[in-house]
């Protein structure tokens, strides 16, 4: 779980890193400070919470298991914990 919400304060501090590298390769470190005025903040927040967004709803529609699939959760067999799978469901008998 830590992960997933690793990936998204890193997706939205993308902006913001790469603003301030911009910054100070092109204005020096000086003007960091100068530059990052409460609306260039607000922008850049904007665009971070944009950014995680977008790449939540493109990773949850094109990702993942066929959702026409049966769980079947984690269980022990011969003394063994075998994860939780998707089983897709087995085709109707022609009857």
């Amino acid at each position: 779980m830590t992960r997933f919400y690793l990936t998204y304060a890193l997706l939205f501090a993308v902006p913001f890193v790469l603003y301030v590298s911009y910054i100070y390769f092109s204005l020096g470190r000086g003007a960091i400070r100068e530059s990052l005025t409460v609306k260039a903040l607000g922008w850049l927040s904007v665009v971070g919470a944009g950014l995680t967004v977008v790449v939540i709803v493109v990773l949850t529609n094109f990702t993942g298991f066929d959702s026409d699939g049966v769980y079947q959760p984690a269980r022990f067999e011969d003394g063994r914990l075998v994860p939780g799978t998707i089983v897709k469901p087995d085709a109707p008998s022609p009857e």
